[in-house]
């Protein structure tokens, strides 16, 4: 069995990129091909093996599978507080509402353009020195 290879899959400890290598049994040297970091895997002998499957670490191999499995999403905390809204956002969401305001008539598309064009000149704009995720006004 010294001689038996079989495809696997291993994570770069590097940048945790998936890569699918064959390997021999023993100590084998894999370059991930995202970083370029070259790092050991250790095959088991009785990860060649057919009927057994080893429970190795994320960054050592296992045996890959014909099918992808997909990441599932995290699930969210309901208690948690909202994320913060960038200045841009808070800028279109009050911005839109004036320009609804002034021109009743006017479309939502073509309300959002020009509250677009006024967000250049804004000076809420952190390119032109506003703060970045600015303190909600209090309503």
């Amino acid at each position: 069995m010294a001689g038996m290879m079989q495809w696997f899959q291993v994570t770069c400890p590097s940048c945790a990129a998936h890569l699918q290598v064959r390997l021999p049994e023993g100590i084998t040297s894999v370059q991930c091909s995202e970083c370029k970091a070259v790092f050991a895997v250790q095959i088991q002998p009785t990860a060649l093996a057919p009927q057994a499957r080893p429970s190795v670490p994320p960054t050592q191999a296992q045996p890959s599978s014909g099918k992808r499995s997909r990441k599932r999403k995290a699930e969210k905390d309901a208690n948690a507080p909202p994320r913060a809204l960038s200045a841009y956002n808070v800028f279109m969401k009050a911005e839109v509402a004036k320009v609804k305001a002034e021109h009743p008539e006017l479309p939502h598309r073509e309300a959002f353009k020009m509250a677009a064009e006024r967000w250049q000149a804004s000076p809420m704009n952190p390119q032109n020195g506003g703060e970045r995720f600015p303190a909600l006004p209090k309503v």
